[in-house]
């Protein structure tokens, strides 16, 4: 069979626009399940929106020859993924739509009838794909599969996670090569032919902003031989630059430790990023190994210069724990990046001030500000429903004191968050700092980084 997957645009963007200097990693989702199915014999396109120039004509010609679509579903495309099954439809109204995704592991039947799509796959899709054409063929006898029956909507349970990861195929990166990966902020980070890299899926902690996926929220990893193997393939097919984009890389430091040791022992130069990194990881062992493989950038997640803030999020961490993990940070030569959340329903002004000063006072090298959001299946976005004031098939919530959650209006948390930027960036210590940066490592990108993010705070 012939299967086309289609990965949205995010909502802020429009379907004609796409957003294609603001593409960081790959639908790696997709490209596992693209994965398994070519590895039955199947044959697999698959259409990355944020880098395409949309038009209907478009997809009409994508669809020829398709047997079956399969569409991403997410909190921040869920408005565009609607429409994209409507466009399907005005095109072909017999070609079959599968759904999948985090909004039909957490709302399958809502998901579907909202859609109009034909079939919906909750929790992780992997297994699912072995049986794709008894699917199809109407066999719904499998748990994670709800679809349309009599005019009412059947299914039942989730689909079983995959519990050896080492037992999947590598995703099938071949079929996104044509569109280039790696931007953030109209900033290409890496000059290296840049992808990403699942190296374990779940995540052991419980931060009150995250989404929890029942069935999939269960932390697995892969082998380090396997991790290793991969990097090994992508390194052949010309990938210089590759993200750990795990939710928390350094949950088994051993394990990564011994990732680190494998990819020393190939003698592969790749420029390393570790996308998500808790504060309390920070090891001067482990960083040391790191920094020998090739790992130059960490991002952590710091959210807050609060104490009280961060106990709310229940991160569990100190401000003493952060200041400490990104000065070892620096002191190992990485690119160190921190991410900050404002808007948190105990925070008033006071908190946000205190927040840019502590991000002032951090030696890093790159600072991202985002307004709280709450997301669906998170424990804050349950509290606001039960609450009511967030209706229920409201996915994705900007944090507004209109609604009473929080203290700011979403409007005034935008112009907080620019106010962060301004006084992070043009902070002489900063500016000094990073002047000595570009002398040392002649790598003026940094510059063009600069100049994209503030003609975005300025525009």
């Amino acid at each position: 069979m012939k299967f086309l997957f289609i990965y949205p645009t995010t909502d802020e963007f429009s379907l004609e626009e796409g957003e294609k200097k603001y593409m960081f990693v790959p639908p790696l989702g997709i490209l596992y399940l693209s994965a398994v199915l070519e590895e039955n014999g199947h044959r697999v396109k698959v259409l990355d929106l944020r880098g395409e120039e949309f038009a209907k004509d478009k997809l009409k010609n994508f669809l020829n020859d398709i047997d079956a679509i399969g569409i991403t579903i997410a909190n921040f495309s869920f408005k565009n993924s609607i429409k994209i099954c409507r466009l399907i439809r005005e095109i072909d109204n017999d070609i079959p739509i599968i759904i999948g995704g985090p909004l039909c592991s957490l709302y399958p039947k809502k998901t579907l009838l909202e859609t109009g799509a034909d079939i919906c796959i909750k929790g992780e899709g992997e297994n699912l794909m072995y049986f794709i054409e008894k699917i199809l063929n109407e066999n719904f006898d499998f748990e994670g599969v709800y679809y349309k029956k009599g005019g009412g909507i059947k299914g039942n349970g989730t689909a079983d996670y995959v519990k050896r990861l080492d037992s999947l195929p590598f995703p099938s990166i071949d079929l996104v090569e044509k569109y280039e990966y790696g931007y953030l902020f109209n900033y290409k980070f890496f000059k290296q032919k840049f992808t990403g890299i699942l190296t374990s899926r779940g995540c052991p902690h419980n931060c009150l902003f995250c989404s929890k996926i029942e069935g999939m929220e269960k932390y697995r990893e892969r082998s380090p031989e396997n991790v290793v193997k991969e990097i090994e393939f992508l390194y052949h097919r010309g990938y210089k630059a590759i993200s750990f984009i795990d939710d928390n890389f350094l949950v088994n430091k051993k394990r990564v430790e011994k990732i680190m040791d494998l990819i020393l022992d190939r003698d592969m130069e790749i420029n390393f990023m570790v996308q998500g990194a808790r504060i309390d990881s920070a090891d001067p062992e482990i960083f040391k190994k790191m920094k020998k493989a090739g790992v130059n950038v960490i991002a952590f997640g710091i959210e807050s210069g609060n104490q009280d803030v961060l106990n709310f999020y229940r991160k569990n961490i100190t401000i003493e724990k952060i200041q400490y993990a990104v000065k070892l940070s620096k002191k190992f030569g990485f690119f160190t990046i921190g991410n900050f959340i404002i808007g948190a329903p105990i925070e008033n002004e006071r908190h946000i001030i205190k927040t840019i000063k502590f991000a002032k006072s951090l030696p890093l090298d790159f600072a991202l500000f985002f307004p709280l959001d709450y997301s669906a299946g998170s424990e804050l976005w349950k509290r606001a429903v039960k609450d009511k004031k967030i209706h229920e098939d409201e996915y994705l919530v900007r944090s507004d004191s209109r609604r009473g959650i929080g203290k700011f209006t979403a409007d005034d948390l935008e112009k907080w968050q620019i106010k962060a930027y301004k006084q992070f960036y043009f902070n002489p210590i900063y500016l000094f700092r990073k002047f000595f940066d570009i002398l040392k490592r002649r790598d003026f990108r940094i510059i063009k980084g600069g100049l994209n993010l503030a003609k975005i705070i300025f525009e």
